[in-house]
């Protein structure tokens, strides 16, 4: 039998989490929820640097309100993710998740969320200071040093989610099970990212050429750029959240195979392909 590619895998999860259509709901949300945040974080730490600065503007007010932005939306991000973690863990324990449901218990994990929040927001704030301040060399720290560290922690949020561990044991614990049972993974994360790919090219295309008609000018090319412009940027936010959505879904699913929890809806073999031992 053939190994399965990422779009199968992909295909599967979103068979799975359209049985909980309520949770598609949530990556948006957070979306929203995620720039409030940024936005009002950033204005309390431009303020401290700016004060420490001897209150004058510069760069350690824009790179304090930078942080305080990455954590405040960080946190927005990992606590929606969670939630979405419990959705597909109750889900394939035989459940019937809700919104609110998982909701209310991702806040009972507040002290984890907060903990990740930190240390991944810190990583992501040190790699953007790299990226300022090492030009072309810091560019490509910031991009190998990004994607190492997202491989590294792929199923950290189910590990914190399932497992009694904390933030820096649950990087650990993500390696392990990534190291233990990598396969023929990272074709399928390349298959799937190729889909994702398609998926946002038509809606970017249709963003883009409405933006770029809205500033040409005219009436009716006013009116026609704003509709393209509309349409897409909606169509952007849908597919976003799907994928958001798919995505939590299976690195949720993924750790479970992983560790010998049972994933219900999902073909062993699409997981199996995913993640094979050496």
């Amino acid at each position: 039998m053939s190994n399965p590619n990422g779009k199968e895998l992909l295909k599967a999860t979103y068979d799975l989490l359209r049985q909980d259509k309520g949770m598609l709901v949530l990556p948006f949300v957070s979306s929203v929820s995620g720039i409030i945040a940024a936005a009002v974080f950033f204005v309390p730490g431009y303020g401290l640097g700016w004060y420490v600065n001897g209150q004058e503007e510069g760069k350690i007010a824009y790179y304090a309100g930078l942080a305080l932005a990455g954590l405040g939306a960080t946190i927005v991000s990992v606590f929606f993710q969670v939630a979405l973690v419990i959705g597909a863990n109750q889900r394939a324990d035989g459940g019937e998740p809700t919104t609110r449901g998982c909701l209310q218990e991702a806040w009972k994990f507040r002290g984890k969320i907060l903990a990740w929040s930190v240390v991944t927001a810190t990583v992501g704030f040190v790699l953007q200071l790299i990226h300022d301040k090492l030009g072309f060399l810091g560019s490509l720290l910031n991009f190998f040093g990004g994607l190492a560290w997202s491989v590294a922690t792929f199923v950290v949020v189910p590990v914190l989610v399932t497992e009694d561990v904390g933030p820096i044991t649950a990087i650990k614990r993500s390696g392990r099970v990534l190291r233990d049972t990598w396969g023929t993974s990272l074709r399928t994360a390349l298959r799937g990212g190729v889909l994702v790919l398609g998926l946002w090219l038509v809606p970017s295309i249709a963003l883009g050429v409405g933006l770029c008609m809205i500033f040409a000018g005219g009436p009716g090319v006013l009116v026609v750029g704003m509709a393209l412009a509309v349409v897409g940027g909606l169509a952007l936010v849908f597919v976003g959240s799907l994928i958001g959505a798919v995505g939590t879904y299976a690195r949720a699913l993924i750790y479970r195979y992983a560790v010998g929890l049972p994933t219900p809806g999902i073909e062993p073999r699409l997981l199996a392909g995913a993640f094979q031992p050496k």
